[in-house]
């Protein structure tokens, strides 16, 4: 096969990805902060319709219709995917209850850009792989830009309103997801080497088996579906496309379940294309690429709801993702023998 045949082939696989990383991940940013902005401690509702829609978009691909349905035949043992399930759900409600938490989204933007930390050191203990000094050096540049983002967001934090103590519990919580997150990216990487790419069916039963969990929540969901059914009401006939549809009947509902919907649909793509592109490249490459993507989300952020950047904050951003661009361009590290050592 020619170099452009290759190159062709390579790009029609790559592209749509893409496409849904970037467009599904930042759509979902401006959905959630919208969100959370009127219901800061909505992390479990919003968690919980994600895992739900897509599990029921799953349902037509996965299970064998008869008198007793039944899921079809996997290509990846169950105990794979409950080790997981496991790490995806912590990490997705993690995340999600860390806004409750006086946590800004610039702020949850750039900590979860430090998962390249959690990644070399969970590889380094976990994979037993060694590093080059260089890429330590990078790793230390995130570090380093991480920790000047959170110190000057806390600062600006405690000056307006005094509420250290939940910023506190926002960045441990948001340190848990860095960490879980790290641990799912390497088992997720061990397990398509091992069994082939069958990213559809990760990202089903990714969500299927984790919707029993929700039963801790259910009071907590309880609550915030009446919190958000009591925000304002808007006509869906003055929503774009949607007026087209409905014509001159009038229809009224809370705005923040259309933010839901934004949110939950968003996220559907975006998962999509993560699970996606962790069946073509190695944790590394995802790490750079959803740290792109998260930069792109940053501006989202600052533009649109004119979140307060400080110097503090946009230096300690810059080297995140410098210190992540400089990783990706140096070798992978290799695992090592005990007897290599």
């Amino acid at each position: 096969m020619s170099t452009t045949a290759t190159a062709a082939i390579l790009l029609s696989e790559w592209i749509p990805v893409i496409g849904l990383i970037f467009g599904g991940c930042c759509s979902n940013v401006f959905a959630l902060e919208s969100l959370v902005r009127e219901v800061p401690k909505c992390g479990n509702l919003i968690t919980f319709g994600q895992f739900a829609f897509i599990t029921l978009v799953g349902l037509p691909s996965h299970v064998q219709l008869g008198w007793v349905p039944r899921l079809k035949p996997r290509q990846v043992p169950i105990q794979r995917w409950m080790v997981m399930v496991t790490l995806y759900f912590c990490v997705s409600v993690l995340n999600n209850l860390a806004l409750g938490y006086n946590i800004s989204i610039p702020l949850h933007i750039v900590f979860r850009s430090s998962g390249l930390i959690a990644n070399m050191l969970c590889g380094y203990f976990v994979m037993n792989k060694r590093y080059p000094r260089m890429q330590a050096l990078a790793v230390v540049m995130v570090t380093i830009g991480v920790v000047m983002a959170t110190l000057s967001s806390v600062n600006g934090t405690h000056e307006q309103n005094g509420l250290m103590s939940d910023s506190v519990i926002g960045i441990g919580l948001l340190s848990l997801g860095v960490v879980f997150a790290a641990l799912l990216g390497l088992y997720q990487e061990q397990t398509y080497l091992k069994y082939g790419k069958h990213w559809r069916e990760g990202l089903f039963y990714n969500h299927l088996l984790a919707l029993p969990m929700f039963l801790f929540f259910y009071k907590d969901i309880g609550h915030q579906i009446h919190a958000l059914s009591r925000s304002r009401s808007v006509e869906l006939g003055e929503l774009p496309l949607v007026g087209a549809l409905l014509g001159s009947n009038k229809i009224s509902v809370p705005h923040l379940w259309i933010s839901l919907l934004v949110n939950v649909l968003s996220q559907w793509a975006c998962a999509s294309g993560v699970h996606q592109m962790t069946s073509m490249s190695t944790s590394l490459t995802l790490n750079v690429v959803l740290n792109l993507r998260k930069l792109v989300s940053l501006v989202v952020s600052v533009l649109l709801f004119q979140n307060p950047v400080t110097p503090g904050m946009m230096a300690g951003c810059l080297l995140v993702f410098a210190g992540t661009f400089a990783y990706s361009k140096l070798r992978p590290a290799v695992p090592v023998s005990k007897k290599q050592e």
